[in-house]
């Protein structure tokens, strides 16, 4: 059973990091879209700047991604500790 629910996190979070973030990025550049006027509206700039703010969000997490991925060695040789000390053990 362990291994059903392991299985099943895993799943879930591709899911979610290899769908969403995508799918967020789509959003984002529809919405820039929209504040720029390109798809027959006229221009909006809080559409525009709510796009910039969803592909920070993209950035946000796709960096938070690296570095969890790397936080062991950067602890190892550089003595960085980024995230709580639950994360490395």
């Amino acid at each position: 059973m362990d291994i059903a629910a392991s299985i099943t996190k895993v799943l879930a979070v591709g899911l979610i990091l290899g769908a969403g973030l995508p799918a967020l990025f789509a959003i984002g550049m529809r919405l820039e879209a929209i504040g720029h006027g390109d798809l027959g509206r006229p221009a909006n700039p809080v559409y525009r700047v709510l796009g910039y703010a969803i592909f920070g969000l993209t950035l946000l997490v796709i960096l938070v991604g690296i570095l969890w991925v790397t936080r062991q060695t950067l602890s190892y040789y550089f003595d960085l500790r980024i995230f709580p000390d639950f994360a490395y053990k």
